[in-house]
């Protein structure tokens, strides 16, 4: 029996040595956000939404925290099988932190930041776009940016769900290091600087003229929106960072025409999120300097991590190929 616990405490730090070995900075900060998050709702006041929180919150750390035991730590002996696992492992919780975030952040019972960033957009521009953007209330604009505000969760999917399980090498290692970052720090400081939005705070001469498209807005947000998840807007962020990135990879197939396509989406889903009442301009302009560190640190990151697996190099690739 003594020697079975020997084993098996052995075979415990020999896991768990490799796990530390394989880790990438990617893994170490998606690892944090997960602890940073349940720790902070842990300490909330007790409420329902606390309750629901801390189980969530607890079920995604420790999901991903056994996704990288097994692939990282490779107790999973096949490449194919710890490379799914891995990417699931990842992946989804970080996705699901988005929705979690609907319970979270009232558990947090926090003071809403609104009047104070509605403060600097009028130090920064006298007024907040939301205001002057009324002048063009009317249903075929209304409903051009809606189409494109709700047309960010399909920018989503096709960025990065096939690259997740297509892609390969250092496209691949850019493209997730940025998102994680994004996603990560954007559900970090929605914690620390939450609010509703002009939409909720501000008084407007009349509601948006739209239909179909300013409808299936509403929707969205109403039934899976976080509701408190302005600062910064992700819905800059994101298509923003896309379109760096596309275009830091302009010379290459597709991205060659993609980038502006992409520049376009962008540029259209920013405008919507100012003119639709849901972030102030400060919220932007967090998102864009979200979008650009992002794409600097991925940049960085699949540098320094690009030999990982290599000849003189015995740490697992980031991304080994399912």
């Amino acid at each position: 029996m003594l020697e079975l616990t020997r084993s098996v405490a052995e075979r415990a730090r020999s896991v768990a040595g490799v796990t530390a070995q394989n880790l990438a900075i990617q893994d170490v900060i998606v690892l944090a956000f997960h602890a940073y998050i349940f720790l902070r709702v842990w300490i909330a006041p007790d409420s329902p939404d606390a309750t629901v929180a801390r189980r969530l919150t607890l079920a995604l750390l420790v999901v991903t925290a056994c996704a990288m035991v097994l692939s990282r730590g490779e107790v999973i002996r096949s490449q194919r099988a710890r490379a799914l696992t891995y990417r699931l492992g990842l992946f989804v919780p970080m996705v699901f932190s988005y929705f979690e975030m609907r319970v979270l952040l009232p558990a947090l019972q926090p003071d809403l930041m609104d009047y104070r960033l509605y403060a600097i957009d009028l130090w920064l521009l006298s007024a907040t776009p939301s205001v002057w953007l009324e002048a063009w209330n009317t249903k075929p604009v209304v409903e051009w940016l809606s189409f494109y505000y709700y047309g960010y969760f399909v920018v989503l999917i096709v960025m990065l769900i096939p690259a997740l399980f297509l892609e390969k090498g250092r496209r691949l290692q850019e493209l997730m290091a940025g998102a994680l970052l994004i996603v990560t720090a954007g559900h970090f400081l929605y914690t620390i600087v939450p609010g509703a939005g002009p939409f909720a705070t501000l008084s407007f001469d009349g509601p948006l003229h739209g239909g179909f498209w300013w409808n299936q807005v509403q929707v969205t947000v109403a039934t899976a929106g976080a509701q408190l998840d302005i600062f910064p807007s992700l819905h800059t962020a994101f298509p923003a960072y896309f379109a760096f990135y596309a275009y830091g990879h302009r010379h290459e197939h597709p991205f060659n025409w993609a980038w502006l396509v992409l520049a376009f989406v962008a540029f259209n889903i920013i405008a919507a999120t100012m003119f639709l009442r849901w972030h102030w301009f400060i919220d932007v302009a967090a998102g864009l300097l979200l979008a650009f560190a992002a794409r600097r640190f991925s940049v960085v990151v699949a540098k320094r991590e690009g030999q990982r697996g290599g000849a003189y190099d015995g740490r697992q690739p980031v991304w080994e190929r399912l």
